[in-house]
């Protein structure tokens, strides 16, 4: 059986640098996802002179046929997955209603994210590394309410529990009321919130396989990505590679900021971090 690694959503300019900066590191195969083919397409194009064993899917995490298609392909040709990195990251538009906003938002950066884990993980090798890349907006600090930050940032919580939560959520914005309830207005820091406590339960049920699993914040990239030089996204993606492939296995379970420095998850979200 042959191991393998997976980008997911390399479409991005910091999914793409990701991608980019493992070909030249890593010397198995690499599969990669997109929502469209043809954003796979152009990626190929672009990395064509690597010589990595580089293998496009079309996937959208938002669908469970494309992620069952992935999970079989990868099967079909016994392989493993060794190394896993997920950069999906879905922007709320500004030009449309804040419930669907949430909506949106939330089906890609937490429900989609955790039906893929449910339908992907079990094809991980033994010992192998999953990183998930956060954000700043991903402390869980940046949720005013105390009563809900205690809820997300029990050590005990159940992925049933989690989804309760997110759905209360859901229902305060469609009254208008998640600002009032102690929510704040940002959705994409609230499903950044939401990814990395995905990422403490993944933790949870896989650390016994010898599964590492991390999420990490790649820096403060801008949200217009047209405006901002690549030189952010390839400082971006050292972090992420980092936990990837250099973080000793004793980082296990943690929110790793661009520095490279485990930190609390509680933290001060408006105070730079920069120690462990």
């Amino acid at each position: 059986m042959t191991n393998v690694a997976l980008v997911v959503g390399a479409a991005s300019n910091l999914g793409y640098q990701v991608l980019m900066k493992l070909t030249e590191v890593y010397r198995h195969k690499i599969y990669f996802t997109t929502e469209e083919e043809s954003l796979g397409y152009n990626v190929l194009k672009a990395l064509h002179t690597r010589k990595n064993d580089l293998k496009h899917i079309q996937m959208d995490v938002t669908i469970t046929k494309s992620i069952i298609k992935l999970r079989h392909y990868i099967q079909d040709m016994d392989e493993r997955i060794e190394l896993l990195i997920n950069c999906t990251d879905h922007m709320p538009e500004k030009n449309i209603p804040q419930t669907e906003r949430v909506r949106r938002t939330l089906s890609v950066n937490f429900y989609g994210y955790i039906n893929f884990g449910n339908l992907v993980y079990p094809i991980l090798n033994e010992n192998a590394r999953v990183v998930n890349v956060s954000g700043p907006a991903g402390l869980l600090a940046t949720i005013e309410n105390e009563t809900i930050r205690q809820r997300i940032g029990d050590p005990s919580l159940t992925e049933d529990e989690l989804v309760a939560i997110m759905q209360e959520y859901e229902e305060a914005a469609r009254r208008g009321e998640e600002r009032t309830l102690g929510w704040g207005t940002n959705v994409h820091a609230v499903s950044k919130v939401a990814l990395n406590a995905v990422t403490f339960l993944q933790h949870r049920q896989w650390s016994d396989k010898g599964v590492v699993i991390n999420c990490v914040n790649p820096g403060n990239l801008s949200t217009r990505e047209d405006r901002r030089t690549s030189k952010v996204f390839e400082d971006g993606a050292k972090a992420i590679l980092y936990l990837a492939l250099e973080a000793p296995l004793s980082v296990k379970g943690n929110f790793v900021w661009s520095n490279y420095s485990v930190i609390e998850w509680n933290c001060d979200p408006y105070v730079e971090v920069t120690t462990v």
